[in-house]
């Protein structure tokens, strides 16, 4: 099975983030799964984004989207470029950046998951996408909305951590037990990706360093059924450390430097697409 190598908002390490560029060059490189992220316009059209405000501070959410920069890609614009790139066996990996510490801001779980959902059939893309969220609760109305979506659940300790009144607010009201990893595999989820550890700029060759993704976790994961593909990791060492205990995957912003990992411990590399050569595979392009 090949390693699933995912360009985090297309290669952020290259090209301005989750961008056409960005995507197409990821592409180009040769990964398996775009990850990115998607907010809704006043309009409720499907937009990807990281942050849920310009740089001037406007909500996109109360924004059309002409008032939109034009480097801020449709959903739809990203699913076209699969297509003219023939990039049949790239996934996408949907983060549905729902803030659970200021939704009021934004839009409902229901609402948003129903808009994004409705997006995804309509660009014909439900087969190839799995939906990864931080908020247990988006997860669930996802696998309500649209059961074949695949559904993995983003983690880290601070959003498994309580909150001030109760239990974490990124549980959506579902009773989380302390493994989480259990009441994940319960609500039928496919995958976790969790933090690979902390400082997260750092790294297995940093002193300070302490892995949440540890071999344990993996372990864990795997015997209740689910895939691990943690976030974000850049540099080599952490790669292949990672590669070794188990992962299924990595979510990356420097898809050319995994592929030289996974080339040198001898794993199949997923397939580049480019604008005018089939699909190949082959070394790295990017350090």
């Amino acid at each position: 099975m090949t390693f699933d190598l995912q360009a985090h908002r297309g290669g952020a390490g290259r090209h301005q983030e989750n961008t056409l560029a960005a995507f197409g060059d990821a592409l180009s490189i040769g990964v398996s799964t775009l990850e990115l992220d998607v907010h809704l316009t006043r309009d409720d059209d499907v937009v990807v984004n990281h942050d849920p405000t310009l740089a001037d501070a406007r909500l996109i959410r109360r924004l059309t989207r002409a008032e939109l920069p034009p480097s801020m890609p449709l959903l739809c614009e990203v699913a076209a470029l699969l297509e003219r790139r023939h990039a049949d066996p790239v996934g996408i990996n949907l983060e549905i950046k729902y803030d659970a510490l200021a939704a009021s801001e934004l839009t409902s779980r229901a609402d948003f998951v129903c808009v994004v959902a409705d997006a995804i059939r309509i660009d014909g893309l439900v087969e190839r996408t799995s939906i990864q969220c931080f908020d247990w609760g988006v997860l669930q109305l996802v696998g309500l909305e649209e059961p074949r979506l695949r559904r993995n659940l983003l983690v880290s300790p601070k959003h498994l951590a309580p909150g001030s009144d109760g239990p974490s607010p990124w549980f959506g009201g579902l009773g989380v037990a302390e493994r989480f990893v259990t009441t994940a595999a319960e609500e039928g989820f496919d995958a976790i990706s969790p933090i690979h550890g902390h400082p997260f700029r750092g790294g297995v060759e940093d002193s300070t360093y302490v892995p949440f993704t540890t071999p344990d976790l993996v372990a864990e994961a795997h015997a209740a059924g689910l895939g691990v593909i943690p976030y974000v990791v850049d540099d080599p060492a952490t790669m292949a450390a990672l590669v070794g205990v188990g992962v299924d995957g990595l979510i990356t912003n420097r898809p050319g430097r995994l592929r030289d990992v996974l080339s040198d411990l001898g794993r199949t590399l997923p397939d580049s697409f480019t604008e005018t050569t089939p699909a190949t595979s082959g070394a790295s392009i990017e350090s």
